[in-house]
């Protein structure tokens, strides 16, 4: 059963020097627009959202990553969802490999990917304000010299 937590996942990998950001596209049938990976905790993710992470990058991009790669994103926000349901949802980044990314399938439930290095443009293809503000806080988190 579904909990009142959900994930919005940003992955990135870094190639030739460059940390390119992956933004998903939903299907028609899901809003038809541009978002980080998102989904909801569920009773066997057993409140561990990083196992939901990883099940969630798994279900929605058929790849495989560890705890290792995965970065809690300093930002989180409520939302009521369209059935009424007062929602929490976490930001977290994973740091993809390029063989990762380059075995990403998309399920059903997405009709596109994008890789790019422009921040700017990223955010002017999604929807919510809560989601452009997650990628921005990902993008300044990487930009500190420890990271």
């Amino acid at each position: 059963m579904r909990t009142t937590n959900q994930v919005s996942i940003y992955p990135v990998f870094k190639e030739k020097g460059r940390t390119f950001f992956i933004l998903v596209k939903r299907n028609e049938k899901r809003g038809g627009f541009w978002q980080p990976v998102t989904g909801g905790e569920e009773d066997f993710d057993k409140g561990d959202s990083l196992r939901t992470v990883i099940r969630e990058v798994r279900e929605e991009m058929g790849i495989n990553v560890t705890k290792k790669q995965i970065w809690i994103i300093p930002y989180s926000f409520k939302f009521v969802d369209r059935d009424g349901v007062r929602r929490h949802e976490q930001c977290f980044g994973i740091r993809l490999s390029v063989s990762q990314k380059e075995k990403i399938c998309l399920s059903k439930e997405h009709v596109a990917i994008i890789y790019s290095t422009d921040i700017s443009y990223l955010k002017s293809l999604l929807k919510f304000k809560e989601n452009r503000t997650g990628l921005n806080k990902l993008y300044q988190w990487l930009k500190t010299p420890k990271n």
